[in-house]
């Protein structure tokens, strides 16, 4: 099997030739490349991860007066992850003013260069994309996190405001995308955060109310087309897990097992026969391990998640720069000796 073919091979539950891996983000490629003798360029092919994520970048990327990037939502860019100091809808008060911003145009997006890219790697990988266009973490973006959540619960008609003007912009997106793409991106790949590593950030009453219809109707783009639908959320989102099997959800991104309440032999006992899951391993105790560690912690993660299938096996979120290289190389190269016969249906 290519890559492509075995890692739609894992979300359709069948048995391929060996698990398959994957990574959100390797951040050490420099250490992995220069342990390995190695191009930093070919780091990903060396570690053997089965799928790309393409996605349609902007065509007039902003700045603001003094020459920081801004994203195309009016918001700060590369500042960290939640530390966006610039909400421009901090101080809205009324619908009109959320309806008259100047939300992003769907065709301010180069979708050719995408469609180019998802061609040239869908012959060996399986592409997914377009990755990171959120809903309510980009609602948080524009009001500032607390001041989102509040408006959520004391102004919800201007928190559906501008949820509901993130969400058509999403989907007018992701429609162009996955018609640029075609048969080159079978996976509609999304994702939000809306839980901490305890438990939800809003309550699964208030994540039905705005939430669930929204991604019900992106799943759909997505199902439509033919494409599986992968869904990136951290933390404990058990809670809301049958909701979003239940709109069409095929793959969960990331499992972060050690956030969870019930066990991955219980995980996959519960959803193993509905949605395939990618990730398990704990990537915040990768700095501190040893490679014998890591192996040790991959080996339980296969035993406990790949059995009959739907097991895409990795780092539960970004490998980040201060991971050890050799540990980063232990991950993959434990996953991939997983032959068919490693791992047997039940």
């Amino acid at each position: 099997m290519n890559s492509r073919e075995r890692q739609l091979a894992a979300i359709r539950h069948e048995i391929p030739d060996r698990i398959p891996v994957d990574a959100i983000a390797v951040e050490n490629c420099e250490a992995i490349a220069a342990a390995l003798g190695i191009d930093p360029t070919a780091v990903p092919v060396c570690l053997g991860l089965d799928g790309r994520i393409v996605s349609a970048p902007c065509l007039h990327p902003r700045t603001t007066p003094d020459g920081h990037p801004m994203t195309e939502w009016g918001t700060l860019s590369g500042v960290g992850y939640g530390c966006l100091m610039l909400h421009p809808l901090a101080h809205a008060s009324t619908t009109q003013e959320i309806e008259s911003y100047a939300w992003p145009r769907v065709d301010d997006y180069d979708y050719a260069a995408a469609a180019r890219e998802a061609a040239q790697l869908s012959q060996e990988y399986a592409v997914r994309g377009p990755y990171w266009v959120p809903l309510f973490c980009r609602v948080c973006d524009l009001f500032g996190m607390e001041e989102g959540m509040v408006k959520m619960i004391a102004e919800p008609v201007l928190f559906e405001a501008a949820l509901e003007g993130v969400f058509q912009h999403v989907y007018q997106y992701c429609e162009a995308l996955l018609y640029a793409c075609g048969d080159s991106m079978p996976i509609l790949c999304l994702g939000d955060d809306f839980a901490t590593q305890r438990a939800m950030m809003i309550s699964p009453d208030h994540w039905r109310t705005f939430l669930k219809p929204r991604y019900a109707k992106l799943f759909e783009l997505g199902r439509r087309r033919g494409k599986f639908i992968w869904f990136h959320s951290c933390g404990n989102v058990v809670e809301v897990l049958p909701d979003l099997i239940d709109i069409g959800l095929d793959v969960w991104e990331t499992v972060q097992l050690h956030t969870l309440p019930i066990s991955a032999s219980h995980l996959k006992a519960e959803y193993g026969k509905h949605i395939t899951f990618f990730g398990g391993v704990n990537t915040q105790r990768l700095p501190w391990r040893t490679p014998d560690e890591v192996r040790d912690e991959v080996r339980r993660c296969i035993e406990n998640l790949g059995r009959g299938g739907g097991y895409i096996c990795g780092p539960d979120h970004h490998i980040k720069p201060d991971v050890p290289a050799e540990n980063a190389v232990a991950l993959f190269d434990e996953a991939r000796a997983f032959t068919r016969e490693g791992y047997t249906t039940p």
